[in-house]
């Protein structure tokens, strides 16, 4: 799972609790970097950490819980929180990803370029449901690798291994002007799309996110969508109570 922004995701986990025993570790660090972010000290954090995961035992073995306190810590309070963080895209690497054969070979390289210079290392990890999800593209196993494999031919991509994992090496050069600003990466490959195939996508009047149309009248995306929403209930709720009044 990638997390492109962590200050939503902390947040969510503050409000909502966790959402997978599996992946506590790592949320507890992302929380650990988030009440740093907000400006509490190590003790306070700690504090905080141990009400929220007590509040949540069920999930784990209580004996652990010193341990686990201890190293979201640790790892926790070296890092910043990862938030609002802007992708830029070039046309000449627009150009080289329209090179390839098949709209899936296209799509699945923006979504590896993308995340490559969101993780600002020279090599990264990605599942196979996570490439294919953010891709918005379905395909079995073997498909899938013939995919990868012929991104590796067209030199735009490589793998290499390391600890008997496999990890991705994207090999375009960043030139020419940026062409995309991803600051949104709910639907990131609309941004991609939305290049290609302009007269189905329009962009969100509140944050610029691309947005498929399904309708001449649709101007926002989803979450801003869903925020104007609730906002006019509160000032129609506003209303009321001083028409009460």
């Amino acid at each position: 799972m990638i997390i492109f922004d962590e200050k939503k995701y902390a947040e969510d986990i503050i409000a909502n609790g966790y959402k997978n025993e599996k992946y506590i570790t790592g949320d507890n660090i992302i929380l650990v970097k988030y009440w740093k972010y907000k400006g509490l000290n190590e003790k306070e954090i700690k504090k905080k950490l141990n009400k929220l995961m007590d509040k949540f035992q069920y999930l784990y073995n209580s004996k652990i819980l010193e341990s686990k306190i201890k190293r979201a810590m640790n790892v926790g309070m070296k890092y910043e929180l990862v938030t609002d963080k802007i992708v830029e895209i070039f046309d000449k690497e627009i150009e080289l990803i329209n090179q390839l054969e098949t709209i899936e070979q296209r799509k699945m390289m923006f979504v590896l370029l993308v995340v490559w210079k969101f993780r600002g290392a020279k090599s990264f990890r990605i599942t196979n449901k996570d490439l294919m999800d953010l891709a918005k593209t379905k395909l079995y196993n073997k498909a899938f690798w013939d995919n990868i494999f012929l991104l590796t031919q067209s030199g735009m991509l490589s793998m290499k291994q390391y600890r008997n994992k496999d990890y991705y090496v994207v090999n375009i050069k960043e030139e020419g002007k940026i062409v995309i600003k991803i600051g949104n990466y709910r639907n990131l490959i609309y941004y991609y799309l939305a290049l290609s195939e302009p007269e189905k996508y329009n962009y969100c009047k509140q944050c610029s996110a691309p947005i498929k149309l399904t309708s001449n009248r649709k101007m926002y995306c989803r979450e801003c969508w869903k925020e104007i929403r609730r906002e006019q209930q509160r000032e129609w709720d506003r209303i009321n109570r001083k028409s009460d009044n």
